[in-house]
């Protein structure tokens, strides 16, 4: 897969190498589909544009990370975000998936939340703990 682009493998029924699939698609599950979600239906990555993970960290935060199925997080799906992080005093993150002319070249990641958290991840590339924290 690469950023900004949808798996190649992917149809409208689904993963066509679903029983073969890679152990990277086997271990990794999205927040939405989580018995204990708090994404509601309209958060489904296929309908909100991103694949949203919560109870991750940056260095001392628990944090929300989204990253879009496209370029960019759609604008509705930040607002909601936003507004949650904001009522669960979460800092959030989101990735841009920066391009030219089409081919995807880097990521930008922009943070929403305390101006120190901001401040912190603006210039970082320091990797996000990908395993979910204990609450």
């Amino acid at each position: 897969m690469a950023p900004g682009k949808p798996c190649a493998h992917r149809t409208d029924q689904g993963c066509a190498v679903h029983d073969k699939r890679p152990q990277v698609c086997k271990t990794f599950e999205c927040d939405w589909l989580k018995a204990d979600s708090i994404l509601p239906d309209h958060m489904r990555p296929d309908r909100c544009g991103a694949i949203v993970m919560t109870g991750r960290r940056y260095q001392d935060w628990r944090i929300i990370l989204a990253t879009p199925t496209g370029w960019v997080v759609p604008q509705h799906t930040l607002d909601w975000l936003m507004a949650y992080a904001r009522s669960q005093s979460i800092p959030l993150v989101y990735i841009e998936n920066l391009h030219e002319n089409g081919v995807y070249t880097h990521f930008k990641r922009s943070g929403y939340g305390p101006l120190e958290f901001i401040r912190a991840i603006q210039d970082s590339t320091e990797p996000f703990d990908s395993r979910d924290t204990a609450e």
